[in-house]
C-alpha cells in the first residue's frame, strides 16, 4: 500500500530558527508521537539514523526500527531523507522518501512537508483508510507540537 502525505504548516518564527530545529535531532524527534528512541549511526559519508517508532493502529500495537538516511540538505531550505524499517518479527515492513521545504511568510515560515511511503505486511491488510487517518493524527500533533516551540514566551535554545 502507498502513502502520500503532504501537508503544510505555518510557524511563528524566522526560517533560520525552523531551520535549526529541523537540524536539530533529538530536540526535532523528541517532538514526534510515538518515536522511542533515535540515535546516529557511525558512518562517515553520510548522516544517518536508527529510530524505534510505537504506534497503534486499528487493532495493531506496533513497533518498527527504522534507519533514516538524510538524501540532501540545501541549508536553509530543504532536507530529503530515505527510510526503511521493519517490526522485529518482519511481519510489517516500510520503505520511502520524506523531504521538507521551508519558506519565509509574512508571518514566520512556512513548513512543507511531503512523504511517499509503501507499507507492507499486516498493516497494509488494514488498508488506506485507516492508515491515512491515523497519519493525520501523528501529524496534526506533530505540528502543535512543532508550533509550540515558537510560541510566545517559549525558549527555543
Amino acid at each position: 500500500m502507498l502513502l502520500k502525505i503532504a501537508e503544510e504548516l505555518p510557524l511563528s518564527a524566522p526560517l533560520n530558527e525552523v531551520w535549526n530545529l529541523l537540524r536539530d535531532t533529538p530536540r526535532l524527534t523528541s517532538l514526534m508521537p510515538g518515536v522511542e528512541s533515535v540515535a546516529r549511526l557511525p558512518e562517515e559519508e553520510k548522516e544517518a539514523y536508527a529510530a524505534r517508532v510505537t504506534d497503534k493502529i486499528g487493532p495493531f500495537k506496533i513497533t518498527m526500527n527504522l534507519e533514516v538516511r538524510v538524501t540532501e540538505t540545501v541549508e536553509p531550505s530543504s532536507l530529503k531523507a530515505a527510510l526503511k524499517g521493519a517490526d522485529s518479527m518482519g511481519l510489517n515492513r516500510m520503505t520511502g522518501s520524506m523531504q521538507v521545504g521551508l519558506h519565509s511568510s509574512e508571518s514566520g515560515t512556512r513548513m512543507r512537508f511531503e512523504a511517499s511511503i509503501e507499507v507492507l505486511g499486516k498493516l497494509a491488510t488494514l488498508g488506506a483508510v485507516p492508515i491515512r487517518r491515523r497519519t493525520a493524527q501523528v501529524f496534526a500533533e506533530f505540528a502543535k507540537n512543532i508550533q509550540a516551540q515558537f510560541a510566545p514566551g517559549e525558549s527555543n535554545a
